[in-house]
């Protein structure tokens, strides 16, 4: 039986650390249909508007923040420069993805101790990502073990100094 659950986990993991090796989009995939720039105190009401969790990573200047999210509670926050538009499919934004995981905290925990992957640890939050490709790690929160949060960026180092900022945090 244990065997079966780190299975299922580790096919989890590995298929969300490998949805972009092959030049493909780096981030797990939400329909950017609903790609909407938020507004105003919006950013402090759209976690309970919506009745979930959502990560980001604080406001940023000179950026628009876009919300996506699906029917199954994924959820996107990027950070939209240069004047883009909602839905823009170029992966050249900041982009915090908050996915409900079952045990997503064990998981990640365990994730980030396996040979290849480099862990991340600041303070209670755990992480890894694979050293082949640093613009996506991903997290899990002892406070939310039932989340997992990916931090993409498109400079190699951009998500790791994002992560070990501190500002990866629950929406207010």
């Amino acid at each position: 039986m244990v065997f079966g659950v780190a299975a299922l986990a580790g096919l989890v993991v590995w298929f969300a650390t490998s949805s972009g090796r092959d030049g493909g989009n780096p981030v797990l995939g939400i329909a950017s249909g609903n790609a909407r720039v938020l507004e105003g105190s919006e950013v402090e009401t759209i976690s309970d508007d919506l009745g979930q969790t959502i990560f980001w990573a604080g406001e940023r200047p000179d950026t628009d923040i876009e919300l996506r999210h699906d029917e199954v509670g994924n959820t996107h926050v990027r950070y939209l420069t240069g004047g883009a538009e909602p839905g823009d499919p170029a992966q050249v934004y900041l982009d915090i993805g908050t996915y409900p995981f079952e045990n997503g905290y064990s998981v990640i925990s365990g994730m980030a101790a396996e040979k290849g992957l480099r862990r991340v640890k600041v303070g209670e939050m755990v992480g890894f990502y694979d050293p082949e490709r640093p613009t996506n790690i991903y997290l899990g929160f002892p406070d939310r073990p039932d989340f997992q949060v990916e931090v993409f960026h498109p400079e190699a180092e951009g998500a790791i100094k994002v992560v070990r900022s501190g500002d990866i945090v629950p929406m207010p």
